[in-house]
């Protein structure tokens, strides 16, 4: 039998529970008459923020805070990382708020994004609570992810089992266009080029749901955040060759 080709493609995917999550905090002030009015406004409820996580990430002696605003605690605290980012200010002019008025009045407003990450879900739960019900403090973005050394292994899994499926599916075409028994399948067909034919995709499973009291009715707006499964599919194009029969 003449050599032939086969062209298939492969998947794999792996998930493996989430390890930290990321909370994106959005701090923004009510309108004030002049920009530095809003930034110091901005600043304190920033500073309340700070106030609230401060007892979970205990700082090394030798830490000290970037010029990015970014702080590394203990490597064990319960919240391993934040960082205060996108701090902006905007002015603009209210419209007139009676006809007697002939003009409009300046208005300023500031906001700033606080990210957390956290190792420890519970807190996660209760100060996503007490933060989320704070004037002026809304929940941005809640994020599940995985410690880059688990995100290696989770993705190396999903490489390996992409690959045995390409070659699984030429097996198969081989047996059938071949003509092959299966132990021929085995140590005839080898791969001559393989290529990933698209960049990782992540996905997640959301799992939220609102607490209550024992009494089965809610007399508080507490959120419990359980970790989502974080999963990697990759996909892998493969070409392989059925090698002549050695006898």
């Amino acid at each position: 039998m003449a050599p032939f080709e086969i062209h298939v493609a492969g998947t794999g995917t792996n998930h493996h529970p989430a390890e930290h999550s990321v909370l994106t905090l959005r701090a923004q002030t009510k309108l004030f008459p002049t920009v530095p009015e809003a930034e110091t406004s901005v600043v304190s409820i920033v500073n309340s923020l700070l106030d609230a996580i401060a007892p979970y990430c205990p700082q090394k002696t030798t830490t000290t805070t970037t010029t990015t605003g970014s702080t590394k605690p203990k490597d064990n605290a319960p919240i391993s990382h934040y960082s205060l980012k996108s701090f902006e200010t905007s002015q603009g002019r209210d419209a007139p708020t009676t006809f007697s008025k002939s003009s409009s009045q300046k208005s300023a407003y500031a906001s700033a994004d606080l990210i957390i990450e956290f190792r420890d879900f519970a807190l996660l739960a209760r100060l996503a609570t007490t933060i989320g019900a704070m004037e002026n403090v809304k929940i941005k973005s809640l994020e599940w992810i995985l410690t880059p050394a688990t995100r290696a292994t989770v993705e190396a899994q999903a490489r390996k089992e992409a690959a045995r499926h390409a070659i699984r599916k030429a097996r198969d075409y081989a047996e059938v266009f071949g003509g092959l028994s299966e132990e021929e399948a085995v140590s005839r067909v080898r791969a001559v080029l393989v290529k990933e034919s698209v960049q990782y995709t992540t996905f997640r499973r959301p799992r939220i749901h609102l607490g209550k009291a024992y009494s089965g009715r809610i007399q508080k707006s507490e959120w419990e955040y359980e970790p989502q499964d974080v999963g990697v599919e990759v996909n892998v194009d493969g070409k392989f060759t059925v090698d002549d029969d050695e006898r």
